[in-house]
Parts: C-alpha cells; structure tokens; sequence
C-alpha cells in the first residue's frame, strides 16, 4: 500500500504530502488543477524517465517519495531483487536537479532507474485509457492465468522446474565433453605423431646423466689414456722408480725401529705409504687398460643425447616431463573411445528428463485449459454486468516446441465486443471506453490473485456515462477490498464510492500557480461531489443528491 506520498517541485505544486489509507482512494478536482501532474510525480516513483521541464519554475531540484506498506509475499519478491526491507516498508525517492542530473533511492541505497523499475512492478499497476502496462502486455497474461492456478500445480511446476534443470545440466555435460572430443580428435593425428616419436625414444629415466658421463670418457679417451701412461712410467721407470726409492727407504728405516719408538712410527707410516703407491700403479695399469678410444661408440652417444635434447626442446625440460607430456596425449586419446561412452550414457539420461518435462508440461497445459474456461466465464459475467452485453473473452493458448520453467505454452488474450466480429488482442481494442471497461473486469477477476497491492486507475470513467458508470464505481470499490485502489476521476458516481477522497485544487498567489490537495471530510465530500454534478450551480437539490450519493450501499 502506498502510505504516504511527498512531491515537491514538480510542475506546479510547490510542496504537498499525503497520507493514503486502504481501499478505494479518489482524487477529484477541476480540470486542470493538477491531478494528472499528482500522477507523474507517482510515475517518478516506478521507474518512469524523468524531463527537466518537471522541474518547477525557478526551483533547483523537483523531490517525490513514497513509503510503500508491503507484505511478506511482497517482501519476498523483493528480497528476490536483494532489496531489504525493514518494517513492512519500502521508502522510494526520486530527485531531479536544474542541471537534468538525476537520482533513485531505494531504502537510502541509490539504484539504477532501470533497477528501480523492476523492484516496483510488482508493487504498483497504474491502468489508463490504453495503458499498455501488466494487462495489455501478452507476456504477462500466462503469469495472470497462473496464478487461478498456483495451488494445484505445486507439484507439476516442481516437476518442470526439477527436469528441466536436469535437462539443462545434461546439456551442458554434453556440449563440454563434445567440445573436448572434437578439440582432440582435430589434433588426434598430431598426438598420435608426437606419442609415437616419445615412444621411439624408449627413454629411461636418468639416462640422459649417464650418456653425458660417457661421452665425457669417450671424447677424452685419448687424452686420459696419454696421462695415466706417463703416470704410470713417472711411478715405473727403471731410472726414476719412485716404488723402488720408497721402498729402499722403508728398508733403511727398518733396520732402525728397534731403537725408538719414534722411528717405529715413521716406519708404519712409510709403509703405509709404499702400500698405497702400490694400490695406484696397479690402479692407473687397469684404467689405462679399461680405456678404449671407440669412435663408433662416440658417435653412438653423441647422436642418442642429440635425439633427447631434441625431444626435451619439445615436450619439456627433463626425461620426466617428456614421459609426463607422453601420458597426457595418451590419455586424451583414450578419451574419445571413453568419451564417446560417456556421451552415450548422457544421451539416455537427457532424453529420460526431456520425457519427464514433455510428461509434467502436459499436465501443466491440461490443468490452463481448464482454468481458460472458467476465467472466460467470469470475465463475461463481468463485462455483462458492465453493459458490454456482446463482449467475450477468448484466451488463446498455443503449445510450443520451447522448454521453460513456465513449461511449453504461450497464452494471449483476445477479446471481441460485438457479435460477428473475429476476436483481436487486447491491445487493439480501439474504443477508450471499451478498454476501461475491459481493464476493470480483468482487474476484477485478477485482483484476487496477482498480488499487485497498488491499483492506480487515470480517469477509467471516461467514454462512459449514465448506469455504466455507477457499475464501474461499484467495482472499483469491490477490487478496494483486495487492494489500494487510487482513482482520478470527474465521476460523481465513483467519487461516492470511495473510503477517501482528496480535493485537487489550483490557485494563485504573489502572481505564482501552485497546486494545493486536502484530504475532504464528510461534510466537504457532500460539497466536492455537489460540484462534480452541478458545477457551480449548486442547490438543495443537488447536495442532497449528493449526499444520497454517498451513504448508498
């Protein structure tokens, strides 16, 4: 419920702030005194573009808010949007500055007006002459139909929802592993190539260590084979025999150990010594014997670490990651057979939920056209009841090859107002005071379930007159029971009606117009509806017509 409205600025009111209450609310005034402006300045608050020229003479900035009262669905929704809502209410304001700059608030958060919008269509439904707002919009008839149907459908919406999800998941599955399959197998002819030349290799971990150690032996071979000789000729030679000199030392030594402990020593330490040369020289003799100068076998190792530095330049930096990168082609290739399983499997579980929706939306569709019956019923009861004798509804519902969470039907309301006439959507009914009248039934029947709190109707009374009108006034007051009604009217007979009714008035002063609204009392409600009949000729007569007005039932 719209509690309460402040609008400063905006075209000719300079300041005015209402309090609203429940049912059906009427603003009334001369033509011209602003109530249509009343209306902008509530458009502001749902998201409508803002124009400089709103702007009031001489003003730096135009201000609307609304503290909207909310319930726990409401709220729900809301939540939906992330809007928080504290104590049942939702504060909007609008601002717009003398530079064209302007702003939204939601609960003191500044929003987008785009954002702005979205949270308030589900509080506010303003419906005008060819107002091409909820009910006039086709998209929004099958949510309308829904609703009669929201409590049996519990269970099939969960179904749709449940296997369409599924379906989508399945989907997806599907397309990532096809994806990876086509990716691979246009490269499958370069992987079996690369796996292949790893392959070849026959690479053994380390062995790249080990070759480099023999071809540093083989490179060298005659280079250490000439140094081992002449060390083993410096240790051997008959002139410089360095064995023969230290072991004559250790003979002279020995002669003496008996003399000293000293000289026993240095004894056991020259023979130490003359063991150790004697390890050498045998040694350095099977090492210079071991070496071989093997050309052949240099080429051999030079062209094996060749072949593994050409692969570690491709595939990685080590024998590990040659042998890791191998295991990976292999592994994408075994894919595609593993794959292809994969995606037959999935194929079965996608088509079991495609079932499972077709099954759950065939339900959801037989359940519509039961319900299309009874809301064609109702509706030309009430368009009867409004004097359009030859009017009928025809909802309209086409089955699709579309899967949604709404499940696979398109619905639109068609309408026809006299007899032999095709039926032609809602939009085109050309007749202003046809679409008034159509718009109400429809918000008759409506009101109970599509949860809009906030009905603003502009001037629904026009095109029509005389029993038609009263007809209307009953109804407008018959939807105020489910829902705020807020009416601009010039109709007594709906004024009577109403459980507030606010007098819109334009005056001048210090040579400026300016627009005042005054809630009217009992008494100034009998003068207010007077003047609605009369003008300003107003008799005795006409305030007791008035006044009969308003106590009628």
């Amino acid at each position: 419920m719209l509690r309460e409205l402040l609008i400063e600025n905006l075209a000719i009111i300079e300041k005015l702030n209402l309090e609203f209450g429940d049912g059906l609310i009427t603003l009334t005034g001369e033509t011209g005194a602003g109530k249509s402006i009343i209306l902008n300045g509530i458009n502001l608050l749902l998201g409508e573009k803002a124009s400089i020229d709103m702007l009031r003479s001489g003003e730096k900035q135009l201000v609307a808010q609304g503290v909207f009262e909310v319930n726990n669905e409401q709220k729900n929704e809301l939540e939906k949007l992330d809007i928080e809502v504290e104590n049942d209410e939702v504060i909007i304001r609008r601002t717009l500055d003398a530079q064209g700059k302007e702003k939204s608030y939601v609960n003191g958060a500044r929003v987008p007006r785009t954002r702005l919008k979205e949270v308030m269509k589900s509080l506010v439904d303003i419906v005008g002459q060819h107002s091409h707002q909820m009910l006039l919009n086709k998209e929004n008839h099958i949510k309308l139909l829904d609703k009669f149907i929201e409590e049996e459908t519990v269970d099939i919406r969960k179904k749709i929802e449940f296997s369409l999800e599924k379906y989508s998941e399945v989907c997806e599955k599907i397309k990532e592993i096809e994806k990876e399959k086509n990716e691979t197998a246009e490269k499958k002819e370069f992987y079996e190539f690369q796996l292949d030349e790893i392959e070849k290799a026959n690479l053994k971990v380390g062995e790249d260590i080990d070759l480099e150690n023999e071809y540093k032996l083989l490179f060298n071979a005659g280079k250490i084979k000439e140094k081992l000789s002449i060390s083993e000729f410096q240790l051997k030679n008959d002139e410089i025999n360095a064995l023969d000199i230290i072991y004559s030392c250790k003979k002279q030594i020995e002669a003496i150990v008996d003399y000293g402990k000293d000289f026993e020593e240095i004894y056991e330490q020259i023979e130490r010594v003359y063991y150790d040369l004697e390890d050498c020289v045998s040694t350095i003799e099977q090492l210079e014997s071991d070496i071989e100068i093997d050309e052949h076998r240099l080429e051999e190792v030079v062209s094996r670490l060749n072949l593994i530095e050409k692969l570690k330049n491709k595939y990685g930096s080590t024998i590990e990651e040659i042998l890791e990168f191998a295991e990976n082609i292999s592994s994408k290739l075994r894919t595609l057979d593993d794959n292809n399983y994969q995606t037959s499997l999935l194929e079965k579980e996608r088509e079991k939920y495609k079932k499972d929706y077709w099954d759950a939306a065939f339900q959801l569709r037989e359940v519509r056209k039961k319900f299309i019956k009874k809301i064609e019923e109702n509706l030309g009861k009430e368009l009867d009841f409004l004097n359009m004798k030859n009017a009928k509804l025809d909802i309209k519902l086409e089955e699709k090859e579309i899967m949604s969470k709404n499940g696979s039907d398109t619905i639109e309301f068609f309408i026809t107002t006299n007899i032999g006439q095709p039926p032609k959507p809602l939009q085109k009914i050309a007749s202003g005071g046809e679409v008034s009248r159509i718009m109400l039934a429809l918000k008759v029947i409506f009101s109970h379930v599509d949860n809009i709190p906030i009905l603003i109707f502009d001037e629904i009374d026009t095109g029509v007159g005389g029993e038609t009108v009263r007809k209307i006034a009953e109804k407008l007051k018959e939807i105020g029971k489910n829902a705020q009604v807020i009416c601009i009217t010039h109709s007594p007979a709906i004024a009577s009606k109403a459980h507030e009714q606010y007098y819109i008035e334009k005056n001048i002063k210090n040579g400026t117009t300016f627009t005042s609204v005054k809630k009217l009392s009992d008494k100034e409600r009998i003068y207010e509806i007077a003047r609605m009949l009369a003008g300003e000729s107003i008799s005795d007569s006409v305030l007791k017509h008035a006044e009969e007005l308003l106590n009628e039932e």
